[in-house]
Order: structure tokens, then sequence, then C-alpha cells
């Protein structure tokens, strides 16, 4: 294939995203979609009467856009009519594009000139009316793109895409580790690197290629960073775009990795994998905890900041670790535990704008290890497995949100241990897990099955099971879906069968895996794809997926919705492997995020994509339970 030859350098920084569909000066914009009402009324103009149907030329055209040159396409319009010949009306004719869906940024009209957004292609659907008459099209804008990478100090070839002519010799290919094959995307992730071994030594200069109906964009470069025996090269932060735009809520793009020398002589290329990006940005807020400072970081979705902040550390609590952690939805609340294991005095921040002075800075009177928020925030509930008393063991504990203290006339009896609480966003069931062994912690239960209860009014029901205990297994740590339909839990296999043994135990179980099911009793359902292993983790499978926490959106994805989730894992993040990158143990999580396709789900199959690592977090310690928020509440400085 030829291309438009634009080099764009690394970090270059582009003008502008894409001009706004709508009405342009030529009055061509449309209010509705394809199958809007649009009239295209002509009033004392009868030169329309007698029209039947209306043909548009080009059909289903592809136009080509380069980042120096945005795409333009004349149309017209034929009506045929009845009982007179058909005729040209292109100057009666209203046209637009979709209202809605990526298609709708594509470009604008200006009376019968379609003009393309500027750096990005796509797919969308020209629509033409006249006369109570719409007819439409399919119009592809294909963008191409080749950007200079690292040169490490050598200068790439002139022309380095003619160094990539001819037929691939396997003998000299190079292998793509990362990203995993079938990942779902965020458009707006904003970085993403590219992870390859560089196959034979010959191989000096490197093409990374991603490729879809809708963009073919190139980058050209020698191996950087050179991690583990191979190459990671984060995409420019104008080549991501260039992809994710271009490739925005449609097909998978192919990424393919080949490579060649500076003299030619042939080129080697991996096997493609398919990449693909969501329709909608991923929005909110992710609070998680981190080893390095024992602290609780957040990150922002919607902002536009590339690294996370620390929120709270132990500074801030006379120097001990705050853990584990629990937000409102809408981000104004947040409750942690104190110090881990055997302690569990609670932390409270009533409003995130002003978190200090702390609520409650480690009280001891409302001990709590896991929480969840109900919807509205009034409402936290909680569990605490480390006391001696069984009575304080075996309940649900409701705590004010405003205060965060314990509301005993609301908590909630139970016959045996709770564990891993979490509140549905209708407000009206909790699920946790039904603790079978008492494990040395309330962090470490062993021999879980999840049991729910249901909200009738204001009163709690009996519990119910939902996922039941399992011969020789664990289930544990539920986390609702955003339209509170299905549920997402870890499930591990002991050790030998054995229930009690501490390798089996719901906190970091390395043969923890990911698994859904419906709240209407079909039976559950492994999210095999988000829990697949990438290439460098060879034949391993027991990558310690815990904790899974989903965003509270529903996003739409085509006729259907996208939900996102993270978990942590032990995974390798393709050469980055955890223990090897900063020198800490082996047992380092890191967190991961991953796509579920909820209609899937609902028939019993596997609706989630593969799992992709969080570029923004530090990989140098272990970073757990990602907790979200609808958006997050900027800290007012103090006056």
């Amino acid at each position: 294939m030829s291309f438009l030859r634009v080099l764009w350098p690394a970090g270059a920084v582009l003008g502008a995203l894409f001009l706004a569909c709508g009405k342009s000066d030529g009055g061509s914009g449309f209010p509705g979609d394809a199958d809007a009402g649009m009239t295209g009324e002509t009033g004392g103009d009868h030169s329309l009467d007698g029209l039947t149907a209306l043909a548009i030329d080009p059909l289903d055209a592809v136009i080509e856009a380069t980042p120096s040159a945005a795409a333009q396409q004349t149309y017209k319009v034929i009506g045929k009519f009845a009982g007179k010949p058909d005729r040209e009306i292109t100057d009666k004719i209203t046209f637009g594009l979709p209202s809605s869906g990526p298609g709708a940024t594509l470009g604008s009209f200006g009376g019968n000139l379609f003009h393309g957004a500027i750096g990005r292609g796509g797919v969308t659907t020209v629509i033409v009316g006249a006369n109570g008459l719409t007819a439409q099209t399919s119009l592809t804008v294909h963008f191409t793109a080749i950007i200079a990478g690292p040169d490490l100090g050598t200068p790439l070839p002139s022309n380095p895409e003619t160094k990539f002519t001819g037929t691939a010799d396997a003998a000299r290919a190079p292998s793509l580790v990362y990203p995993n094959d079938k990942v779902m995307l965020p458009p707006n992730l904003h970085r993403l690197e590219v992870h390859y071994r560089p196959g034979v030594a010959a191989n000096t200069l490197f093409e990374i290629a991603f490729s879809s109906p809708a963009a073919d964009i190139r980058t050209y470069l020698r191996c950087p960073t050179p991690t583990n025996g191979g190459c990671i090269h984060e995409l420019d932060p104008v080549a991501y775009q260039y992809v994710a735009e271009s490739n925005r809520g449609g097909v998978p793009a192919k990424l393919r990795v080949r490579a060649s020398s500076d003299t030619g002589g042939g080129f080697g290329e991996s096997a493609a994998i398919d990449v693909s990006f969501a329709e909608k940005d991923v929005e909110g807020g992710l609070y998680y905890w981190t080893v390095t400072t024992t602290s609780i970081m957040r990150f922002d979705f919607g902002g536009k900041a590339l690294v996370p902040e620390v929120f709270l550390q132990p500074s801030d609590v006379a120097g001990a670790c705050i853990g584990c952690h629990a937000l409102s939805r809408d981000g104004t609340k947040l409750v942690a535990s104190l110090s881990g294991e055997g302690n569990g005095q609670i932390v409270y921040v009533k409003d995130v704008a002003t978190p200090k002075p702390l609520t409650l800075a480690g009280d001891a009177a409302n001990h709590i290890q896991f929480a969840s928020f109900n919807p509205t925030g009034d409402r936290f509930v909680s569990v605490y497995g480390d006391s001696a008393d069984l009575t304080e063991r075996y309940k649900l504990w409701v705590h004010d949100g405003t205060t965060g203290v314990r509301i005993p006339g609301e908590s909630i009896p139970l016959t045996y241990e709770p564990d891993h609480p979490d509140w549905s966003l209708d407000g009206t069931k909790i699920a946790f897990d039904h603790v079978g062994t008492h494990g040395m912690y309330s962090q470490t239960p062993q021999h879980c099955g999840i049991d729910l209860i249901t909200k009738t009014g204001a009163t709690w029901g009996a519990p119910t099971t939902l996922v039941p205990m399992g011969a020789g297994l664990s289930r544990y740590n539920p986390t609702f879906a955003p339209d509170s339909s299905f549920l997402l839990f870890s499930e591990s296999t002991c050790p030998g069968g054995d229930t009690t043994s501490g390798a089996c135990n719901a906190d970091s179980n390395t043969s923890a895996k990911t698994w859904a099911t419906l709240l209407s009793g079909m039976p559950p359902v492994r999210l095999a794809q988000a829990g697949r292993p990438g290439v460098e983790d060879g034949a391993a499978t027991d990558l310690s997926d815990t904790f899974p926490r989903f965003s509270p959106f529903q996003e739409t994805q085509g006729t259907g919705k996208l939900f996102w989730a993270t978990l942590s894992s032990r995974r390798n993040a393709g050469l980055r492997v955890p223990g090897k990158t900063g020198g800490r143990s082996t047992n380092d999580q890191w967190l991961w995020m991953f796509a579920v396709d909820p209609a899937k789900v609902a028939l019993g199959q596997d609706g989630s994509y593969s799992a992709f690592l969080l570029p923004f977090q530090e990989l140098t310690t272990s970073n757990h339970i990602g907790q979200w928020t609808s958006k997050v509440v900027p800290v007012t400085p103090p006056k």
C-alpha cells in the first residue's frame, strides 16, 4: 500500500482534534439521526412535486486524509419522479451526518461538500433529505500517517517505509508481546506501550503499524528502552490520538511489528493482534492503594493529568498505614482501614474537597476492614472480622455517611462471618462473602461463597446463597455491575483441595480468577478473555487476579453497552515483569483494566475483552484495590 508521506516528529502537538458536526454556513447539518424526520421544506417551490426517491452519488465513498490534508468529498443527488425523467436536485437537498456516535464528529457539510475532521479517520453515514424523503450511504475517511519515532542517536533512513517492501522473511520476524490480543482500550487512555522482541541481530529498524479500514498509522524507530531482552515503545501522544480517534467504536485495528535494517535486504513481521477502541471515553476517578508509601493514590480519567496524585498518606494519620478503602459513588466521601490486619481502626473523610482534618482519624470504636457505600452516600456497610467478639464479627455494620459512626439499629446480624461487602448501584442489594473458615485475619478468609441480601422498602431480607461454597474452592470478593444485573467475583482453587489452607486465602491467592454471575441464578461464567495470559506469561494460568471492581458507568457501544472493570494481578505486562522492574518481590501486583459486554454475560457467555496494564501507576511497587467514583472531587486548598 502506498502512503502519503507526512513525517511527524515524536512529541509534536496536534493543532486541532476535529471539526464539530452540525449546521454549517451552507445550512447542511441535520439535527437528528438517519431515521429522523428531515423534510427539507420548499415552501412555494413546486419543483420537487412528484419526487419519489433520492439517489446519492457517489455511494460508499472511501476518501483519503493525512495529518496535513483533511479529506473532502463532493456529493450530488439525483431525484426520481413519478411520470417524469430523473434529474439532479443537489441544490434542493439537505446534507448531514448522524447526530451521535463516532461518525457524528468525523466532519461536517458545507452545502454538498463534506469537510473531514483534522487528524483522524473513521466511518460515518451521509444522510440526505428533501420533501420528507431521505437516503443515506456510508463514507469512509481513510487516514494515513508516518511518524518518526526514537532513533537512539542514529538518524532514521529518509524513506524508512521503503525498507519494508516485498514478501516477509519468517527468519527475520520479531515477536509482538504487548498489548494482548483482543484488547479493548478507552480512546482517552492517552498512553500505550508496544513491547516486542526484535528477532535477529540484523534487525535495527522497526515499524509499528496500526491498520484498519479507517486508518494506517505507522511509526518507524530503533529499539527503545531495551528491557528483558526486548524493546518497549510508548506511542507518541499524537500517534495514540490518531489511532484511537480513527478507530473509536469501529472494527478492531490490526497491530503488527515489522523489522528490517537501514540497508534493507528483507524484513520480517510479527503475527498481528486485534486492538479495539471503545466508542466512549472512560470517565470518573480511580482510587487505589500502593505499597511503596502505604498511601491511597487517585487518578482522574476525566482530567488531563497523565500521572496519579497522592490523596491520603501515613503522615495524615500519625504515620500509620492507610489501606483498604471505599469511596462514595459521587466521589465526595472516603472510608479506609488503618494499619491493616489485626487493627482496622477507621479513617473517615466526610468531604473529599476538604479532607483535613479527617472526620475520624483512626477511631477504635468503629473498626472496619472492608466497606461499601450506598448510591446516595448517606450510608455505608462494613465488616470487621478480627474481633474476638462474635457478635461484632458476625454482622454487616451500617454506618452514618456524615459521621462515619456505626448505626447499631440499622446493622444486620448474621449467623456467620461476612466479608468483602458490596452495595449495588440500585441500592437494593448487598453481596458479601459467606466465610466458611476464619483465616488469620479478616483480610484473608478461607472457603467462602457469595451471599446476597435484598431490601424491600426499609427492610433487609434474609441472606440467600448466590454462589455456593465449592469443594476445594473459595469464591469471594463480589462487585456489582453498573446496572446491578450481575456481579463479578474471584475464585481460588485450594492446594490439594484443602479449603483451610492459608495458601487459599481470599486476598492474594495465586490461583485467583475472575468470574461473573447473574442475579437471576444462571451458572457463573469465567471471564477467560480478561484473565488470558499474555505472551510473556508462557504457560502460566495462575496470575493472581484479585479484587475486581467496576466503574460506575454504563457506556454506549454501538447498539449495546460496555462496562469497565479493574483488578490487581501478578501477570507480566509484556516485557515488564513484577519483581524485576523495580527489584521487589515477585508478589508484586499491578492494576489492570478490561471491558465487559453485559449482553454476552446475560446470555451466560464470556463477555470480557483482554486486559491492559493501567499505564499511569508506579511499577516499582504493588498496587491494589482500585475503587471507582463517578468523578474526582478536587481538594480545596486551605485559606
